[in-house]
């Protein structure tokens, strides 16, 4: 199972369609999850994912800058493969300043992965057995060279997970 992750769009809806379509001519996504700071940009990409996909599953959270976006969750849990997975901004847990928010809340929801953005750095760290993932900011395509965050699920868990950087 392959899920990406992508974050902080800004408005970019381009971008942010150039870093799905460059995941899909890499294989087939199961899973998307967009975590926050631009969700209303997520409409720009879902016909791409289930048109490549009719199965593909489509998350997405609020952040921050994500003004009148209510209706959507701040926290998604879901499955992969039988792997707990959480996605979250990161602003309600104060990801600038530690990442001990995240872990606490991973843990005590059985998370085995969080994505999450807020910080428009990249980040792909395991620690406690909770696998951090952040993509960076998708919309800050000329500072960072990572398109969008890459995990692969297996029977075992989570087999690998990858920062995936822009190809052209």
């Amino acid at each position: 199972m392959r899920i990406i992750a992508l974050s902080d769009s800004h408005g970019n809806r381009g971008i942010l369609r150039d870093a799905v379509e460059q995941a899909l001519r890499a294989g087939p996504v199961d899973i998307c999850v967009h975590c926050g700071d631009g969700v209303r940009d997520v409409d720009a990409i879902e016909a791409i994912l289930r048109d490549r996909n009719p199965q593909a599953r489509l998350y997405a959270v609020r952040g921050n800058c994500d003004v009148g976006a209510f209706d959507l969750p701040a926290i998604e849990l879901f499955d992969a493969g039988g792997v707990r997975m959480l996605a979250t901004h990161g602003h309600l847990y104060h990801a600038k300043q530690s990442y001990e928010e995240l872990l606490c809340a991973a843990e005590s929801r059985g998370a085995k992965a969080v994505f999450f953005g807020h910080t428009h750095r990249p980040v792909l760290e395991p620690a406690r057995g909770v696998y951090l993932i952040n993509p960076g900011a998708v919309c800050q395509r000329l500072k960072s060279n990572t398109a969008y965050a890459q995990v692969t699920v297996g029977p075992g868990g989570i087999l690998r997970a990858d920062l995936m950087p822009w190809l052209a």
